[in-house]
């Protein structure tokens, strides 16, 4: 399996005119990262979220081992329970292992350290319920002082300003009514008065500006608004923001860039779609014959995960795709306007996909999940395709 450096210049589409757009300006592809992934150590369970900072991956899920690349199962394990980190470049294992008990379902790093969530009652040995921060370096000690904690499943994670921000489907933080929404300070984890509430699970949180965090799950209030499984709220006051774009089905999960915030989801197959970052009106839709559960985006390219194994079109999902074009669990798209893109890695399993990770920095695509194979390559769980 070819490395980083062996593949540099092996694009999978090359950049080139396709269509003439108004006056006449042809509008190029963007370029896709690889068709088979680099070698990276391996899951020996599904990854549910992945964290990039700097040159470290975090990755979280329902794993309790990791081995080196190309290893089969059983072979070379290494443990690592629910939580591990990886070079970015070599793809190397690190020593960093908080050591959760149980799954976890979302990572958000915060300068030093590395928040936590999901369904686990301890970390590192100690009572930490659904929530835990630890160190970003070294073995990933956990901050014992930070005693935040939820009464259901933490699903997404987000922080501006020293405060962290959780998405799930619980009913209290630390002890106070919060309906799947709350906010706790990065330093003690204490509750912060912040409370919009949902009716409904948050499936996804993201900031697309200062003023709002965008919010997706199975809702129909949101802040006391009426959302349709997606909205935006007011990070300082809780309130809830303009936001012109709803979607008939549940919301999955969410990335954004400057260019759109993108949503995947479930409902007749699968459902994807991009909105305006700033106003939330609707820009484009696609769809799939089976959930969309992770999104990415990185140089112009979204790219999605799932349980699907065809792409129906400019459309809503289907289960019987009309004009089916076969997509095994991962397809990527143009972000301007969401058509198809050539990029076909195929990933195995029934249930396919549950994280992707764009690396603005290096143009990487992370994947995670279920699979055993993907890109033509036996690789488990978690994978890295670089441009």
């Amino acid at each position: 399996m070819l490395g980083r450096a062996g593949r540099t210049g092996l694009a999978t589409v090359v950049a080139a005119a396709v269509g003439m757009g108004v006056a006449g300006v042809a509008q190029a592809v963007p370029t896709t990262v690889q068709p088979h992934p680099m070698a990276t150590w391996q899951a020996n369970g599904r990854v549910n979220a992945i964290a990039v900072s700097g040159n470290t991956v975090y990755i979280g899920g329902q794993f309790t081992s990791m081995r080196p690349p190309g290893d089969p199962a059983g072979t070379g394990e290494v443990a690592r329970n629910h939580v591990a980190a990886l070079d970015l470049t070599t793809g190397a294992l690190l020593p960093w292992n908080p050591n959760a008990n149980s799954t976890v379902r979302a990572i958000k790093v915060a300068g030093a350290y590395v928040y936590l969530g999901g369904a686990f009652t301890q970390v590192g040995g100690a009572t930490h319920t659904r929530l835990a921060k630890v160190a970003a370096a070294g073995t990933g000690a956990v901050v014992s002082t930070w005693n935040a904690s939820a009464s259901g499943e933490v699903f997404s994670l987000a922080s501006a300003g020293g405060t962290i921000y959780a998405g799930g489907g619980f009913g209290t933080v630390d002890g106070s009514a919060r309906a799947n929404l709350a906010a706790v300070t990065g330093t003690a984890g204490t509750v912060l008065p912040w409370n919009p509430g949902t009716d409904g699970q948050v499936k996804a949180i993201r900031f697309v500006s200062a003023t709002e965090l965008v919010v997706g799950g199975t809702f129909t209030h949101l802040a006391g608004a009426s959302a349709s499984n997606l909205g935006a709220v007011n990070p300082t006051s809780g309130a809830a923001v303009s936001w012109q774009g709803h979607t008939s089905y549940p919301v999955i999960g969410l990335a954004n860039d400057a260019a759109g915030l993108y949503v995947a989801g479930a409902g007749g197959g699968g459902n994807f779609a991009a909105f305006d970052p700033t106003t939330g009106r609707p820009l484009w839709v696609g769809g799939t014959n089976g959930n969309v559960q992770a999104i990415g985006v990185v140089n112009g390219v979204v790219y999605l995960g799932g349980h699907f194994q065809t792409y129906c079109g400019v459309q809503h999902g289907q289960h019987t795709c009309t004009t089916p074009i076969t997509r095994n669990k991962l397809l990527a798209v143009d972000e301007t306007d969401g058509s198809l893109l050539p990029w076909d890695p195929s990933a195995n399993s029934v249930l396919g996909v549950f994280a992707l990770q764009g690396v603005a920095a290096t143009g990487d695509m992370l994947v995670g999940g279920d699979f055993t194979s993907t890109g033509q390559r036996a690789q488990q769980s978690y994978a890295e395709y670089t441009p």
